[in-house]
């Protein structure tokens, strides 16, 4: 009766993590970019106007879709508190000690009644490898009729394998229009960077866990 229900895992379309990159589970590649906010209101007209007309022959000009993504999260700052008591500790001064625990004290109250946000500005670069494969009339129709009655869908359960020379040749691709989007973002004053693959497991486990804190992995993962 269990193998009747998908599991979790296959319901997530990602297969692996590579180079920084996200290969998912039909051959497509995905870059994520990590951009700084820009605060228009601290703007002059002129430079409101520039970055505007920048983001939009940006958008424009493009020939893929690009993905933007704002990601809200609670922080998480038990490390922070964590090193405080540590350095409490150590301190030999009656004095600073005690403006040590103080200040402890109020951070420590302050989280524990208020929700501390942060909000991270993302966009997803997206390669999409065409493939024209030439079939006949017959296995398209047996193909046709195996769908009919498949019980179990596989939309993401299926797994499209791809060769390192497959991945290197779609991964140059992913870095040209990678390169025109950091490019034209940096002449407009945003900062831009590629995640890590590091970076980017962590963000993919505090998107797929919304109900806890943010979490940052100490030692490097993969799939």
């Amino acid at each position: 009766m269990a193998n009747d229900f998908l599991s979790t895992q296959s319901l997530i379309s990602v297969k692996e993590i590579r180079r920084g990159i996200i290969i998912l589970k039909n051959g497509s590649l995905r870059s994520v970019l990590q951009v700084s906010g820009i605060n228009m209101d601290l703007k002059s007209l002129e430079e409101q106007n520039i970055i505007l007309t920048g983001w939009r022959t940006l958008l424009n000009n493009l020939d893929f879709p690009l993905e933007v993504i704002c990601h809200s999260r609670r922080v998480n700052i038990e490390s922070y508190l964590t090193f405080l008591a540590e350095r409490i500790k150590k301190e030999t001064n009656e004095l600073l000690k005690i403006q040590g625990e103080d200040y402890y004290s109020f951070i420590n109250g302050l989280v524990s009644e208020n929700k501390i946000m942060t909000k991270k500005f993302f966009l997803v670069v997206p390669y999409d490898p065409v493939k024209i494969e030439v079939k006949s009339f017959l296995s398209d129709l047996l193909q046709s009729f195996k769908e009919m009655f498949q019980i179990k869908t596989t939309a993401f359960s299926a797994t499209k394998p791809l060769s390192d020379e497959e991945f290197n040749q779609y991964y140059q691709q992913l870095l040209i229009r990678q390169g025109i989007i950091i490019n034209t973002l940096t002449r407009i004053g945003v900062e831009v960077r590629a995640l890590s693959t590091k970076e980017v497991i962590e963000l993919l486990y505090n998107l797929y866990n919304p109900e806890t804190f943010e979490r940052e992995f100490k030692t490097d993962l993969s799939f």
